[in-house]
């Protein structure tokens, strides 16, 4: 439908191009190539556009500033404007590097004073939310990637702030495990 506004013509410096319907976001730019086909079995395509689809390049954006189309990461080609993102502030906190296995935390470098008390407050925990003691053995298997010593049981401790944030970590990701069901 553009093919008019597009064709030379005595005088004809610039055209206008009014997109109402979004047209530009489903087939491409104006002076994107084409493959056209007769085959019946194919459709039409633009090389320059499918990767635009898939986010594999920028994509097509309107200009905040001007309402012209814009390559996503390039200058507004109209008025020149580029957004610019404002730098991120990178948070550091202090803690304990562990390995992550299968979205599991193992560390192996955990001494044996500090498993009996992470065990001592799973205790504790297990005990006032009146938990079957087999929930106290596999929230310790799943922090450190093997079942308590056999036998054990701990005097429970109440937990600290890390060990109940990381319980309420487990118990979230176990709801939300327990939704994706169908």
């Amino acid at each position: 439908m553009i093919g008019r506004v597009l064709r030379p013509a005595e005088g004809k410096t610039d055209a206008i191009i009014l997109d109402h319907s979004g047209a530009v976001f489903q087939h491409g730019l104006p002076e994107d190539r084409v493959e056209w086909t007769l085959d019946p079995e194919r459709k039409a395509a633009s090389p320059a556009h499918i990767p635009r689809l898939t986010n594999q390049v920028g994509k097509l954006l309107e200009c905040s500033q001007c309402g012209a189309l814009r390559l996503g990461g390039q200058p507004c080609p109209h008025c020149g404007f580029l957004p610019q993102r404002p730098p991120r502030d990178v948070f550091v906190a202090d803690g304990e590097l562990g390995l992550v296995t299968n979205g599991r935390t193992r560390d192996p470098d955990y001494d044996p004073e500090t498993r009996h008390q992470w065990h001592s407050m799973f205790a504790y925990i297990g005990g006032e939310r009146g938990y079957k003691p087999d929930w106290i053995a596999h929230q310790y298997k799943t922090k450190f990637g093997a079942f308590p010593p056999w036998g054990s049981t701990p005097e429970p401790v109440p937990p600290t702030p890390e060990v109940a944030n990381w319980v309420r970590s487990r118990m979230i990701a176990f709801a939300r495990a327990q939704d994706a069901l169908p």
